[in-house]
């Protein structure tokens, strides 16, 4: 029996009182050797029975065991009907609306001290639910006014279990300061009641690395999932013999994240331009120019992933694929190699989703994140991170200046870390397990910290940017940076586990301080400009082309603000002195529709000029 199963047990016999919530409506419970209870009335029967109770006494629509169901109580004398034909089992499809019948039933029952009974209300959440302001309706409150009398008062024989839907929605008058009254979660089924469950079955069918597989990476589904998953598996074992881990994941994707695809198989592993094993370095690093030491990580990760090997020292497939914490200067390429990671992996850059900490600072502002709570605007909208990963699982998700983030925001992240999924405030889980996980920061660059405290971060670095061996340099820096992160999580938000779920990858970035480098850089920047330009104005046949001394006037010009602030900059540079005068010639087309138009930027008189060619 789960240990969840064994505390509702304990329960029964502690308290006389049982608020439970959570996965109550399950179609089904995981008991021993993997057998399964149909349902939670069912549950709560074995435990009656287990503990020699005689009766028990349901609020609310029941069907029996052969799924026979009874009318909806309309009325009051509907309660003596079932009280002469010796009905144990009260009936409703409207309780919300009957407040006076189940103020009637419980005031008759309850007075019943001669047997032992389990009385039960489905959805107390529903029939009275919680009002932030502590006002009521009159007959709503008379009825939880009844429930704690009864809860005050109820004997020593009798039972009252009162389940909700939402713990949130739950009146505190209930279990406030109510010795009597325990309340309880039922949780989604853990590792070892999977593993019971499918080996259970499958035990003859699968080797036992692949029933752990399938225990692993089936963490937050629920039973009527395991239960489909089973009759799959069970019907692709019956087609083939080789049945292999990848054909396991599918199944499970299937009801996990909605989607049979794996863009992580598709992945090929040799040959240009995007093998993983030979061509994914050389991929990466003719978009991202300079930062040859972040690139290599990143590639070693995906790796790692592609192989499947994440998680196995804890036991924990349900992770993200792969967590990265990019530090380093600003506009050196944290978020574009982040974007590139996304194309590489799924073939766009539309799989990159980015959400900006600083918009994050406050406590209440994790309901941007995973949704409103029950009750408050915005509710039925959900959160921005939860709806884009149900959306979109396959994934590549950055969280941007994360040291901005309010600290409670960083719970969130652990749960990410950890667990692989979220709840939402509907109640829904949303899987990470098909994702990468990238937390930015300029850590190691600040004057003052997230207090508002001086620090001494920037003159460091300073110390460190003075040193002439350029291999030394880079090595300091990437240990600033390093050190840096690690002194934020572990002293200044003091929040060392965040720190160990992110191990080893905090990957650090360099300044571009080689010539080599800004020149290329800068092509890339003109190539990209280039291109943008060509698919907006193909319709009118505009062309673009730029003379070779462009990025030399750019490089002398804005060299020094590359080494410095990194390539954001010169994108903002490109945009305004080539756009300006590139714009005059082409409204200088337009007034006189002139079209298959070439505009030629050069350089003259060290000033850059365009030029139209037909």
């Amino acid at each position: 029996m789960a240990v969840w199963m064994e505390n509702l047990k304990n329960l029964f016999i502690q308290k006389e009182v049982i608020v439970i919530h959570g996965n109550i409506r399950d179609t089904a419970y995981i008991g021993k050797n993997g057998e399964l209870i149909n349902g939670f009335t069912e549950l709560i029967r074995s435990i009656s029975k287990e503990l020699n109770f005689d009766k028990g006494i349901f609020w609310g629509t029941f069907y029996d065991a052969e799924d026979n169901g009874s009318p909806p109580m309309w009325s009051l004398e509907r309660i003596e009907h079932f009280k002469e034909k010796k009905i144990e089992i009260r009936k409703s499809e409207a309780q919300d609306r009957d407040i006076m019948i189940l103020t009637k039933w419980l005031t008759k029952e309850t007075k019943d001290r001669t047997q032992k009974t389990i009385f039960v209300i489905n959805y107390i959440d529903k029939i009275t639910p919680y009002s932030q302001r502590g006002v009521y309706p009159k007959d709503i409150a008379l009825l939880i006014t009844l429930i704690q009398k009864i809860i005050e008062n109820i004997t020593p024989n009798n039972r009252l279990i009162l389940v909700a839907l939402q713990d949130t929605m739950i009146p505190l008058e209930y279990y406030t300061n109510s010795p009597r009254v325990a309340v309880m979660e039922i949780p989604l089924p853990d590792k070892e009641e999977r593993k019971n469950y499918f080996s259970k079955y499958l035990s003859q069918h699968l080797k036992s690395d692949q029933l752990d597989l399938l225990s692993n990476i089936t963490d937050g589904l629920y039973v009527r999932d395991l239960d489909n998953i089973l009759r799959d598996v069970l019907q692709e074992k019956s087609k083939t013999s080789d049945f292999t881990d990848a054909l396991i994941r599918k199944i499970v994707n299937r009801y996990r994240i909605g989607s049979e695809d794996d863009p992580w198989l598709r992945l090929p592993l040799e040959g240009p331009p995007k093998g993983l094993i030979d061509s994914a370095e050389n991929w990466f690093k003719q978009r991202v120019v300079g930062q040859d030491y972040a690139v290599k990580e990143v590639v070693k990760a995906i790796k790692k992933a592609r192989a499947g090997v994440v998680g196995l020292a804890s036991g924990q497939a349900s992770k993200p694929k792969a967590v990265f914490f990019f530090a380093g200067p600003t506009g050196v390429g944290k978020t574009f190699l982040a974007k590139k990671l996304a194309e590489y992996l799924f073939d766009t850059e539309e799989a990159f989703i980015r959400l900006d900490m600083s918009e994050y600072k406050e406590e209440h502002t994790v309901s941007k994140l995973i949704g409103s709570p029950p009750g408050y605007v915005g509710y039925e909208k959900g959160g921005q991170l939860t709806n884009a990963i149900k959306n979109r699982p396959f994934s590549v998700i950055l969280f941007d200046e994360v040291e901005k983030a309010h600290p409670k925001i960083m719970d969130i992240f652990l749960q990410i870390l950890d667990d692989g999924r979220l709840t939402d405030s509907r109640g829904q889980t949303v899987f990470f397990t098909e994702s990468v996980i990238i937390f930015t920061s300029n850590i190691g660059t600040r004057t003052h910290d997230s207090r508002g405290q001086q620090i001494n971060e920037r003159a460091v670095l300073e110390d460190i940017l003075k040193i002439k061996n350029k291999d030394e340099k880079e090595m300091k820096i990437r240990e600033h940076f390093v050190k840096s992160v690690q002194e934020f999580f572990m002293y200044e938000i003091s929040r060392p586990e965040l720190l160990n779920r992110i191990g080893n990858q905090i990957i650090s970035f360099n300044y571009i301080s080689q010539e080599s480098i800004k020149e290329k850089i800068i092509k890339n920047k003109l190539e990209d400009f280039k291109n943008s330009y060509r698919d907006k104005f193909s319709h009118l046949n505009y062309r673009l082309d730029f003379s070779s001394e462009i990025v030399d006037y750019f490089k002398i010009k804005y060299g020094h603000s590359i080494e410095k602030f990194g390539g954001r900059g010169l994108v903002n540079a490109i945009d305004d002195e080539i756009g300006y005068i590139l714009a005059d010639q082409m409204l200088y087309a337009e007034k006189y529709q002139l079209k298959n138009v070439s505009f030629k930027i050069y350089i003259d008189d060290d000033k850059i000029k365009c030029k139209r060619e037909s």
